[in-house]
């Protein structure tokens, strides 16, 4: 009778989070199916102006912050891999919600604790009844939200790291609205973005030593699509969220030590009223050390290019030692490339000059591809240089 009645409250508090609205809920009548972006605070909303800053969404004034904004740092194996991870994230949802009609918001569905519990494991029938109530409420196991494999309750960390090991990292949600003619905003679109392991990390004893296993990509993939059904699921059990077109993008991260991030593998889309995705599209995306054997290997004509920008600096400011590039390519071909220059300070004078003799280098390289260049030291930055695909070259140097 126990083991019955705390399934019976497992599945009515698993269909309350999966019905459970985002904050927008609790500041509009609970028979509006629409969401919007009132806030609890009798503020007047406006948007941000797109006209200077063309290629970007428009958000809300005053700007929202996701409730599950704090775990990205805490989730994510690197710096490298969150940049990544939501940069690209944008990237594509501009291919579903163009940027000249939707408006930017962050996530306002997914809490901490809804995504806390996303990320745990999933628990089988026969783990739960063997659970006392207080391993229960440990493990939040009546809500059963987790999305990472069961270990079936196997205990050897050796086999667990084979059979079951945890592939699902993170999770970060985009909103996309539309304004009506009287400036009304509404919940039209939603992206969600599934950060995947590339390495399992395990300790056969407590505080012993750390173990790791590469996870085949194949396998993660097909972890990461299975979870991004399971998450739509749940999604459409709520009819506030039945009509929305909803995306889900796949980021493989690299290892923690690793010094260019990961990369998106793949994306799919359910339409709105839709209770399936689409077939998971592939993206072909690559981040590149320059310059480096891999880059050489990758692509030879931009790592001797780069090469040849290193040695041009070196042979005028004696201050320089060498700079880093990390080059995004889609489809093979150079999306984005971004430099670090690491200066020791000496004079702003020399800034100047540095600056100023970049911006000339960058009229001789990198042709036709988005350069951002920045000269810096570890605890300031003090001059940025960009180019456009279009090769015009803009310098700021910081006062």
């Amino acid at each position: 009778m126990k083991i019955k009645a705390m399934m019976i409250l497992m599945a009515v508090m698993l269909a309350a989070c999966n019905a459970a609205p985002g904050p927008e809920a609790e500041e509009g009548p609970a028979e509006d199916d629409n969401v919007t972006t009132t806030p609890a605070a009798e503020r007047e909303e406006t948007l941000t102006q797109s006209s200077s800053t063309a290629g970007y969404y428009q958000t809300v004034i005053p700007y929202e912050i996701s409730p599950s904004r704090g775990l990205t740092s805490t989730n994510m194996v690197s710096s490298y891999n969150i940049e990544a991870f939501e940069k690209g994230l944008f990237d594509i949802s501009k291919n579903v919600f163009p940027v000249d009609e939707y408006i930017f918001r962050e996530g306002q569905i997914f809490t901490e604790e809804m995504v806390r519990g996303f990320l745990g494991r999933q628990y089988t029938r026969e783990e739960i009844e063997e659970m006392s109530e207080e391993e229960l409420a440990d493990s939040n196991a009546f809500s059963n939200l987790g999305l990472n494999p069961s270990t079936g309750g196997e205990e050897d960390p050796e086999v667990i790291a084979e059979e079951a090991p945890l592939y699902l990292s993170h999770i970060l949600e985009q909103n996309y609205l539309l304004a009506d003619e009287e400036g009304e905003l509404t919940l039209d679109g939603i992206t969600i973005g599934l950060a995947m392991n590339s390495t399992y990390f395990y300790q056969t004893e407590q505080y012993g030593t750390t173990y790791s296993r590469s996870l085949d990509e194949s396998e993660v993939r097909e972890q990461g699509q299975r979870m991004a059904d399971e998450i739509l699921e749940r999604l459409r059990a709520n009819e506030r969220y039945s009509d929305q077109t909803i995306a889900f993008a796949i980021f493989i991260q690299s290892g923690d030590t690793a010094i260019t991030p990961g990369n998106f593998v793949s994306y799919a889309v359910a339409e709105g009223g839709d209770d399936t995705l689409s077939s998971f599209n592939d993206i072909n995306e690559d981040y590149v050390l320059f310059p480096s054997s891999e880059g050489a290997e990758f692509n030879e004509q931009i790592n001797s290019d780069y090469e040849v920008f290193n040695r041009n600096l070196s042979a005028y400011f004696d201050n320089f030692t060498t700079s880093i590039g990390h080059g995004r390519f889609i489809d093979d071909s150079l999306e984005t490339l971004t430099i670090e220059i690491p200066v020791q300070y000496t004079s702003y004078g020399e800034i100047i000059g540095l600056s100023q003799y970049v911006h000339g280098l960058l009229g001789d390289h990198f042709a036709g591809s988005a350069v951002e260049v920045s000269i810096a030291d570890k605890s300031e930055t003090y001059a940025l240089i960009t180019k456009d695909e279009n090769d015009e070259i803009s310098t700021h140097i910081y006062e």
